[in-house]
Order: C-alpha cells, then sequence, then structure tokens
C-alpha cells in the first residue's frame, strides 16, 4: 500500500462517465423527480470507484505534495492523460530563499506509459536548489483515460451503474438481510482494472 498524504484534485472532470438517462434507464426511472438525486449518487459512485481502483476515469487534475525532490517519483490516480491538451506536468520548487519557481521541463522526464507514472531527472540534470520542509515541492498532472468519458472502460461504467441503482434502492448504510455494503459484482468489475489502493 502507498500512501499519498497530500494528493488532491485541483481540476474535477468535467463530465462524468456515465450520464443520468444511462443511470435512470438502468435503475428504470421513467420521471424526472429523482434527477438531482440520481445525479448525486453518479458523482458518489465515480467517486467510490476512483478510490477503490487507485484511478482517474475522466481528465482531472490532480496534485502531490512533496517535503524534496527525489531522483524519480510516481504520479497516483493512472492511467496519465494522453492527450495533447491535458498532457503537462508540472513542478514548482520552494526555494531557500523562501521564493516558489516552476522546474524547467528539460530538467525532468515523464514515463506516461507506467502505471502508474514516473517523473525523474533527465540525463545529466540535477533538480535545482530548494528547501527541504514540509509540502515545499508540488507536482501538478492530469490524469484519465479521456476528457469525455468515451475512453472509459465499460466494466468502470457498469460497476458504476450497479452502484448507483444499489444506492438507489436501498438508502440505508448496509443491506439489513446481509449487511452487504456494496455488491460483489461492482468489485469484481472493477477488480479487472484496479492499479491499487491507497
Amino acid at each position: 500500500m502507498v500512501a499519498y498524504r497530500s494528493l488532491r484534485v485541483v481540476t474535477p472532470p468535467a463530465v462524468e462517465p456515465v450520464t443520468l438517462t444511462m443511470a435512470k434507464l438502468h435503475c428504470r426511472v421513467d420521471t424526472t423527480d429523482d434527477d438531482t438525486y440520481i445525479t448525486n449518487l453518479i458523482v458518489a459512485a465515480r467517486e467510490w470507484c476512483e478510490s477503490f481502483t487507485g484511478m482517474a476515469f475522466v481528465h482531472t487534475e490532480l496534485a502531490i505534495r512533496f517535503d524534496s525532490l527525489p531522483e524519480f517519483f510516481t504520479l497516483p490516480r493512472p492511467p496519465m492523460a494522453a492527450d495533447n491538451t491535458a498532457t503537462p506536468v508540472s513542478i514548482t520548487l520552494t526555494a531557500l530563499d523562501g521564493v516558489t519557481s516552476v522546474v524547467s521541463t528539460a530538467t525532468y522526464r515523464v514515463d506516461r506509459f507506467s502505471k502508474p507514472g514516473v517523473v525523474r531527472l533527465a540525463n545529466a540534470k540535477a533538480w535545482p536548489s530548494h528547501s527541504a520542509d514540509f509540502n515545499a515541492v508540488e507536482a501538478k498532472w492530469w490524469a484519465g483515460y479521456s476528457s469525455d468519458a468515451s475512453a472509459v472502460p465499460q466494466r468502470v461504467k457498469n460497476a458504476m451503474l450497479m452502484l448507483v441503482a444499489w444506492w438507489y434502492e436501498r438508502r440505508m448504510a448496509a443491506d439489513q438481510a446481509g449487511l452487504v455494503e456494496v455488491p460483489m459484482g461492482v468489485k469484481d468489475l472493477l477488480g479487472t482494472v484496479k492499479w491499487s489502493f491507497y
């Protein structure tokens, strides 16, 4: 298990992997009375599924902080964004004099094919001098299959729909009969794409 104490979302996804129409069809709902509630369930389902898999589904800008820069480090929530509109990885340092600066992209290389992505020093390069202090380094990047959810695996979408329907039908913390919090099928589907817990 890998811990990322400061991982945060900078820019949330612009769309959800499943639409309200898809969720209502799956739940067999044909009125608009619960549209807001179902929309909120979709967001909660995506957040739960991302947490379970350790991944990002739709393009999301993330940030993480370190006390100092190692020779290389990983960027959680794979996959890293692969299109030209959301690919930059930026690293900001707080120098010894307290001044904040952005590290030149020529200083480091990004391995987007690794899962999770990896940032490492470029050949014959060195990190600029900076203070080794709490959260002195911040890295930002984009993760997710695509910006419009078209590339999100169908297994993930089906798992989300199952979870939305489960929560829609059972509005208690657990099923009273079996004390089942999440249907086994949801975890089975997500297990086929999961990276890790963190």
